[in-house]
């Protein structure tokens, strides 16, 4: 059983978003019928009866007692509300934007002052990536500081890795495999463009900007000794998530053939930003 959380406008994304337990899940909306009134007798009569049990009145009932006894009844947590760990269309549509706030000043700094040895590949001190964390869960734009730099870099990966569905999303994981496997450049490229225009608008967007701060990056690779293949190692893990079961990758192979085609996948969309990109109109929120 779904409990559905959140129905977006079909012209703002094709997926609903549902929980299964503490599973977070997205499935297509036109899988769904919305039941208002009475619910069909078919789907009732195609539930399982309870099977009566001895002493059931008496148990629903001390059940009931302790469900109303003062001091035990637990309130429901309150769902999160801040910038880390929630759902990327949910947040741009809370916070009216067409780019998370937390990647657009963290990018924007590091195009200023990061142009140091190894950015997005070294890692920042963690508890000032906390500091940072919860200062822009405040809904606050903290003042970031050049000391903090490598802090500054690992937040915005952070702030992806952290996502309910990654950038990429989980649902077009397979497509991206195949796209950047094909047998020739221009076959990439147009399967590839082909997968990014079924992105959700939020997730569109967000791609579109963070790979030209990447792209830009990577053009100043002598001074960072970071190219697109080197960001697309440190990047990839943020941005794609495999739906395997977890006992599916623990294999060291396997594991390591998964990592080389995502590393494939994000560095083949810095290398080509200007092209997948280029006269491109920018969705806006309302759409």
């Amino acid at each position: 059983m779904v409990c559905i959380v959140a129905m977006p406008p079909k012209e703002l994304s094709s997926r609903w978003r549902g929980k299964h337990g503490f599973e977070v899940v997205f499935f297509p909306s036109e899988c769904v019928e919305l039941i208002s009134g009475k619910v069909p007798e078919s789907l009732v009569n195609s539930l399982p009866k309870p099977e009566p049990k001895k002493w059931g009145k008496l148990i629903n009932g001390l059940c009931s007692l302790v469900k109303v006894s003062p001091g035990r009844a637990k309130q429901p947590e309150p769902e999160k509300e801040g910038v880390f760990g929630c759902d990327l269309g949910e947040h741009l549509l809370r916070f009216g934007r067409d780019v998370p706030q937390v990647v657009q000043s963290c990018a924007q700094f590091i195009e200023h002052h990061g142009m140091v040895q190894g950015i997005y590949r070294l890692s920042g001190v963690a508890s000032r990536i906390q500091r940072l964390c919860h200062e822009f869960d405040l809904v606050q734009v903290p003042e970031l500081s050049i000391r903090d730099i490598h802090s500054v870099s690992s937040l915005c990966k952070m702030y992806f890795r952290e996502l309910l569905n990654p950038l990429l999303t989980e649902q077009l994981y397979a497509r991206f495999q195949d796209a950047v496997c094909a047998s020739t450049e221009e076959e990439r490229l147009l399967r590839m463009k082909d997968t990014i225009h079924q992105l959700p608008a939020p997730h569109y967007r967000t791609l579109q900007y963070l790979m030209k701060h990447l792209a830009s990056l990577a053009g100043n690779c002598s001074i960072t000794s970071m190219d697109a293949k080197n960001l697309a190692i440190v990047w990839a893990p943020n941005l794609l998530r495999s739906q395997q079961s977890p006992s599916a990758c623990s294999n060291r192979e396997a594991a390591c053939m998964e990592l080389q085609t995502q590393s494939a996948v994000v560095e083949f969309l810095i290398s080509h930003t200007d092209v997948i990109f280029c006269s491109e109109s920018t969705p806006v929120v309302g759409e």
